[in-house]
């Protein structure tokens, strides 16, 4: 009777509240509906859809978090039923005073057999964390205010590190005094060290994405330079821990916006920084509900796919955290590449000549696209052995644009991730680590700049290696070569290490039919495609060859004079331009590949010819040429944490946990600080964000003239608009068509276009038909 009476109670009070919770975030939205629906015509929808989605990523991380304060307290409730009875108690701290928040929480959780002293304390240690979390990422605001360069704020972000490390490993407590301990037991969650430390980077991972969020959708409605992406993250994280801790306005309203108001005042109007903050205020508060709606839906509606989903993602957590990351990288690379190709920042070299291949390949001319340096139409092979452009004409049918190439090399670029990580995890047989070395491959800044660089075949060779390697552990040899083949369809030279992994199947696994052959037929066809097929095609010696002329001016004197030039050699690989070359490809990993160098002997060709060459881009990282490169620097730095791991002196007595912990840690950092260094991402110190930043104002104009041109007109453009241009028969690059073409269309940018103008301008069988800034197109009389 007394638990009826209890039931009723509680239904009667929490029925209200809830009611009344859902009335304060309506009358928030509602009060301020003529300021948004001003600026609403002004909303960049991407930007908006993925900072809500940062959000509920941030709303869905903290659930986890309180799950797993749960479980350390041996409470066994289903993530699911977790995570709903979680965001039920979060809504009401909407109600003035955030104490409904916490009351709310009681209510729901002890109804599921959760002591209320266990949630007492279970909301402490959330608190601590969520504070804790805050204060890290909000760290990263310092250079915004005090300081203008890296190093005194990552100092400063090390410092705090090296505290969390300190306090969370009670294993070092007994090195403070007694006051200090007693301050630590008070202060951080009573757990074992391994946990406090993942409940902090939860934490931190969790805010990371509220910034984020707020960065995406204030950024949507208002301009925010992505130079500050991380400082302005720090930013609106110290703006809602502020928030978080008021206890009289209900969930830290009016506190947050101030802050936030206040300092995007410093690089915006105060009228459009507080209309940014009041925006994103409204949308964390829509997202909120959007992840309240769905964690109903998953705990009231049990649909037989979310329970196989479910049963996946709590089997296999780091493969579903690899999906996560993967499914980030994918929408982010993709939205740069598009915005690329939009504003014009990609050319007919190299996204239009690979675009016009994989489209003639469609409509029967195999292989054929015009000359870039001429008129008529050619073999791709005159340039490259790339056959793989063949066998994207049946995919690239359902989408014919030259944004699905960039689509495509972005899913195959994300999928190398799953290859490396299934492959650490079998070699390391610790999937923590596997998924260390599949996040740092992610975020790695070669891959990353190639991604980003148009598209090109070579670029998919990265993960082609790694499924290679991958079958070739497995001895399942069918996959194996399949994946070989796909490599070597991308790129001449990569035939070459084709037959080092044939030399590898001969002699490790004692395959000997199979490793002769492949080596056999590897060396004959690069053999075949260097010294007759190129040079039939392009009606001289292959044009790459020239980048190595110091040794030779044909492959078999340039073979010669490098075997014959060992201190020639030598003294070119440590020139300060490829040492720092040298230390962009390592650096990622942490140097690890000294421990075994062996892999980088398939990298070899590659990294020979890039070392060697007189042609300047061909040593550094901003293009697609460490495609071939990379996956063997991640191999030998894998396999350089298994020959490490193996070291059993007095120095190192340290269990195979503490092993695992120190290797994870040392690869993150230097993982980050590379990615810092050297990336492209906002904030970073060489970012490529043009894209976004300098956007073509007459985007529109040049766009809608461009659809007007038949597709069987020829057409001579400048570089930049010839990938939009591409997906035609006869298409020319400036000065080339000038005087033959049915359209010419330019974008003056340089000298050469300027000539080109001049040249057009005078010639009486064009008259001029469009012109915008510094666009203008002429059509033939």
């Amino acid at each position: 009777m007394k638990s009826h009476l209890y039931s009723l109670l509680k239904f009667i009070i929490g029925l209200p509240l809830t009611l009344l919770s859902l009335f304060f975030i309506l009358k928030s939205i509602l009060s301020q509906a003529p300021t948004l629906s001003q600026n609403a015509h002004s909303v960049h929808i991407f930007l908006l859809l993925y900072g809500v989605l940062s959000f509920v990523i941030f709303y869905f991380v903290r659930s986890y978090l309180w799950y797993r304060i749960l479980k350390l307290y041996n409470y066994t409730i289903p993530f699911r039923e977790s995570c709903y009875l979680w965001s039920m108690s979060e809504i009401k701290r909407y109600i003035p005073g955030n104490v409904w928040s916490f009351l709310g929480r009681t209510v729901l959780f002890q109804k599921k057999g959760v002591q209320k002293k266990d949630i007492g304390k279970g909301l402490i240690v959330e608190a601590e964390l969520f504070v804790l979390g805050s204060v890290v990422v909000s760290l990263l605001a310092l250079p915004f205010y005090f300081f203008q360069s890296f190093e005194r704020w990552a100092i400063a972000c090390v410092v705090l590190f090296g505290t969390i490390f300190y306090c969370c490993n009670k294993k070092f407590a007994h090195i403070g005094s007694k006051k200090l301990e007693k301050v630590i037991s008070f202060l951080l969650p009573p757990f074992s060290p391994s946990e406090n430390i993942v409940l902090v980077w939860l934490s931190i991972v969790a805010l990371f994405f509220f910034g984020m969020g707020n960065y995406l959708v204030i950024a949507s409605v208002v301009y925010l330079n992505p130079t500050l992406f991380l400082e302005l993250l720090g930013i609106f994280d110290f703006a809602f821990v502020v928030g978080y801790l008021s206890v009289v306005t209900p969930a830290g309203f009016g506190v947050r916006e101030g802050i936030v108001i206040f300092s995007l005042a410093k690089i915006t109007t105060s009228g459009l920084a507080a209309f940014g903050a009041l925006f994103s205020r409204i949308i964390l508060i829509c997202s909120e509900l959007i992840f309240i709606l769905a964690s109903v839906l998953w705990y009231k509606v049990r649909i037989q796919p979310l329970k196989r989903l479910e049963k996946i993602v709590t089997t296999y957590p780091q493969l579903s955290i690899l999906t996560a990351l993967a499914a980030i990288y994918v929408l982010y690379f993709t939205t740069v590449s598009f915005l690329r190709y939009d504003n014009y920042y990609t050319g007919r070299f190299d996204l239009g000549n690979m675009a016009q291949t994989v489209w003639n390949s469609l409509h029967g001319r195999i292989f054929l696209l015009t000359d870039p340096n001429g008129t008529h139409e050619i073999s791709r092979l005159a340039f490259h052995a790339d056959f793989i452009l063949v066998l994207l004409a049946p995919i690239f049918a359902m989408w014919q644009n030259p944004e699905m190439l960039l689509f495509i090399q972005t899913l195959v670029v994300a999928a190398g991730a799953f290859f490396l990580y299934i492959i650490s995890r079998d070699v390391l047989k610790n999937r923590n680590i596997a998924l260390i070395f599949a996040f740092a491959y992610l975020l790695n800044p070669s891959v990353q700049r190639a991604n980003i660089f148009d598209f090109h075949a070579v670029t998919l060779v990265t993960t082609f290696f790694f499924a290679t390697y991958y079958f070739f552990l497995k001895k399942r040899y069918i996959l194996f070569v399949i994946f070989a083949f796909l490599a070597a369809l991308c790129k001449e030279q990569i035939w070459l290490i084709i037959a080092l992994f044939g030399l590898l199947v001969f002699f490790h696994h004692k395959k000997r039919f199979i490793g002769a052959v492949l080596f056999i037929f590897s060396i004959g066809m690069f053999y075949y495609l260097l010294w007759y097929a190129i040079p039939q095609s392009l009606g001289s010696q292959h044009f790459a060859l020239a980048y190595l002329s110091d040794y030779g001016d044909s492959p078999t004197k340039i073979i010669k004079g490098i075997i014959l030039s060992p201190s020639k050699i030598l003294q070119t690989i440590f020139e300060p331009t490829r040492l720092l070359y040298l230390n962009k490809l390592f650096m990622p990993v942490g140097y690890l590949i000294i421990l075994c160098p062996f892999f980088l002997v398939f990298a070899g060709p590659d990294l020979l010819i890039d070392l060697l060459s007189n042609n300047t881009q061909l040593h550094q990282i901003y293009y697609q040429y460490t495609a071939t490169i990379t996956p063997f620097v991640f191999l030998s730095a894998l396999y350089g944490v298994l020959w490490l791991r193996k070291i059993k002196t007095s120095w190192f007595s340290l269990t195979q946990t503490h092993w695992n912990f120190l290797i994870g840690i040392y690869l993150l950092v230097f993982t980050f600080y590379s990615a810092y260094s050297f990336g492209p991402l906002p904030g970073s110190l060489e970012p490529n964000l043009d894209m976004f930043t300098r956007q073509l104002p007459n985007r529109a104009y040049i766009d809608t003239f461009l659809a007007t041109i038949p597709k069987n007109a020829s057409v001579a453009a400048s570089n930049d608009l010839g990938s939009h241009l591409s997906l035609r028969e006869n298409i020319y690059t400036v000065p080339y068509g000038l005087d033959r073409s049915d359209v010419i269309v330019l974008l003056i940018t340089d000298q050469q276009t300027k000539d080109a103008f001049l040249k057009v301008i005078k010639n009486s069988q064009y008259r001029e038909v469009a012109q915008k800034d510094n666009f203008v197109a002429f059509q033939r009389r």
